[in-house]
């Protein structure tokens, strides 16, 4: 008799089992609840445009939670094995292919819980498929769900998911933000503070900023895979950091995350332009504002075109 046809061996491979769908679901539900960080995530490869990577975070989100709670419960062994088995099989060529090209940064596979980098978390799913193996030997229950009542459970979970935490396109359209335009046009008009930026020539995306803000740090990783994937000119993303004086300081790597250009502007020349609203992001042409957003409602298209 092998060790897993045992009756002790098969209990263990059950433990394991039910560890690693609760596994699953904590790792579903850190995503789920810090899903701004995540979409950014897989914004930033670069393989998806901006609204895909909305879908695409979520239904990541929904899959892991379905598998960890099919591995929970101990039901459907060989179809819930398979999908296990295809997730953490394609989760890792993936992560090989973020190390390859000198991804670094956390895979985001706990959310913010914990931080892994893409070799360390292969590393973690080489030992989950080494648990999974053990609990394929788990003995499913004699008694299975019918259709009737696991149907309800499957459609539950991405219907509450896209419920509660619905894609930015589809909550937010192209509506501008109020700014003090007067304000604006005498800080970069001529003897203004910002002068010597001339973004009354040409056309610049200005994205109005503050250091500590984590939705202005999200919003430079959203725009800096937009001006990859672009292509677009780098130096027509401008950045303005609230600051206590009125010094236009070109800010270095190690004064701020931000991409660059970035320079400081007073805080009380930041605040009567944006009105305490940032991140604030400005398209402007000729010193004109063409269209104007926040965080939520960056629309990649616009901004393509309106610098093409």
């Amino acid at each position: 008799m092998t060790p897993f046809r045992s009756r002790p061996a098969r209990m263990a491979a059950l433990v394991v089992r039910v560890l690693l769908g609760l596994f699953f679901v904590v790792s579903a539900i850190a995503k789920w609840v810090d899903i701004d960080r995540f979409e950014v995530h897989v914004f930033s490869y670069n393989l998806l445009s901006l609204n895909a990577s909305f879908l695409v975070a979520r239904l990541i989100v929904v899959a892991e939670l379905l598998v960890g709670i099919g591995l929970a419960a101990n039901i459907w062994h060989k179809f819930v094995n398979a999908c296990a088995v295809l997730m953490l099989v394609g989760f890792t060529l993936f992560l090989g292919y973020a190390a390859l090209v000198g991804r670094t940064d956390s895979c985001q596979c706990m959310g913010s819980l914990l931080e892994m980098n893409p070799v360390q978390s292969m590393l973690k799913n080489g030992v989950l498929l080494l648990l999974l193996w053990v609990a394929m030997f788990a003995k499913p229950w004699a008694w299975s769900p019918k259709w009737w009542l696991w149907v309800p459970v499957v459609l539950a979970v991405p219907v509450t998911l896209f419920i509660v935490s619905a894609p930015d396109n589809w909550l937010f359209g192209q509506e501008d933000e109020i700014y003090n335009a007067e304000r604006l046009h005498e800080a970069i008009g001529d003897g203004g503070e910002l002068d010597a930026l001339d973004l009354d020539e040409g056309k610049h995306v200005v994205v109005f900023v503050t250091a500590g803000c984590p939705f202005c740090r999200m919003t430079d990783q959203k725009l800096a895979s937009i001006w990859q994937r672009g292509g677009l000119d780098s130096a027509a993303l401008v950045y303005l950091v609230a600051a206590k004086d009125s010094t236009l300081t070109p800010l270095t790597l190690n004064d701020t995350a931000f991409m660059r250009p970035a320079y400081t502007v007073s805080k009380e020349t930041f605040m009567m332009i944006t009105y305490g609203q940032r991140p604030m992001v400005m398209l402007m042409d000729d010193g004109e504002v063409r269209g104007s957003c926040h965080y939520r409602n960056i629309d990649e298209g616009r901004i393509v075109q309106f610098m093409e």
